[in-house]
């Protein structure tokens, strides 16, 4: 039976559960998965790059689903990659098991630097971020990490009695802010960019049910509580609650990732098996994607390319792409 994902500690239990074997995915030229439970996955360029939680590799993928490449070189360090993020140049993946980054040139993927050290501050990193120049990492079980993304050299590390993390797990960033979800601490926490100095600990509100994703949109700040099944719109400059959204119309069920594409708010439901459109304009519902064929499987993350939607599915062992414009199924990425 399929795991439920209530939090982000039960998602990456799923590896264990379901095994490290790949589910039917078939192999490159080297014999290697090409998905191996996805757990992130980011656009750079015209390609679309994969973190395969399971089978410690990255996957690059032409946009019309034909794979590139499968990167699982042990040079490369990855254990546990659960998260990815791309610059210009460059592919950062976060390796939540080998307190690890590993960067990649986007144009070869050949390994451009290996990351880690204890003065990096890095325990069960999660999430990534970029704010220009730099790149901000959420870890799990500690605080928030800063290095340059152009050299890797660390920045500073802000520490829990500073910032009040409780599970930090995702951070995203604007201006001369950071922002982090507290999973455990059912909160969030504002950063200031440029000394890592607190600006605010917003708690006390039963709106942050286990907060996973953010996502700015319009100068406000949506928030994804995973175990509340509600979405929640966030003044960033107050802390305010602008609306929180939980009909049953939206059938949000474990809503985890989210992202802006076409003006609307994408989010992927990782117990519920559907995807969620709506308009953060209005907090109307646009669309709620659900049918078997397309292979929704524990979706825990998604990203825009051109005018698509790729979601990639944790338990499936799958990408599914979809047009933006109208929820119809392009593909299913085996």
């Amino acid at each position: 039976m399929r795991r439920p994902l209530r939090s982000l500690a039960a998602a990456v239990s799923l590896l264990a559960a379901t095994g490290l074997a790949a589910l039917g995915s078939p192999a490159d030229a080297q014999g290697r998965p090409a998905l191996d439970h996805p757990f992130g996955v980011a656009v750079g360029g015209s390609h679309v790059w994969v973190a395969n939680a399971a089978g410690n590799s990255v996957s690059e993928f032409n946009t019309n689903g034909t794979l590139v490449r499968t990167i699982a070189s042990a040079a490369d360090g990855f254990n546990t990659p659960i998260a990815i993020a791309t610059n210009r140049t460059n592919v950062w993946v976060a390796n939540k098991s080998g307190n690890s980054l590993t960067e990649l040139n986007a144009r070869t993927g050949r390994l451009e630097r290996l990351v880690r050290g204890a003065s990096y501050g890095f325990d069960d990193p999660i999430g990534l971020a970029f704010s220009g120049p730099y790149l901000w990492v959420a870890n799990e079980s500690s605080g928030l990490s800063e290095l340059s993304a152009l050299n890797g050299v660390r920045v500073r590390v802000v520490k829990p009695g500073v910032g009040h993390f409780d599970n930090p797990v995702s951070v995203a960033v604007k201006g001369n802010t950071v922002w982090v979800s507290n999973e455990a601490g059912n909160a969030l926490t504002e950063i200031r960019a440029s000394d890592g100095t607190l600006i605010r600990y917003v708690e006390g509100t039963n709106a942050y049910v286990g907060p996973i994703g953010l996502v700015f949109n319009a100068g406000d700040l949506w928030v994804s509580a995973a175990s509340g099944n509600a979405l929640v719109e966030t003044d960033p400059d107050s802390g305010a609650i602008v609306r929180s959204i939980s009909d049953a119309q939206f059938k949000f069920n474990a809503p985890w990732n989210m992202i802006i594409d076409h003006a609307n708010l994408w989010v992927v439901n990782a117990n519920g098996n559907t995807l969620t459109e709506l308009n953060p304009a209005t907090g109307a519902l646009v669309r709620v994607v659900s049918a078997k064929a397309y292979g929704f499987n524990n979706p825990i993350a998604l990203v825009a390319v051109g005018g698509d939607i790729w979601v990639a599915n944790g338990a499936g062992n799958s990408i599914t792409v979809i047009k933006a414009a109208t929820g119809a199924l392009v593909r299913v990425i085996h």
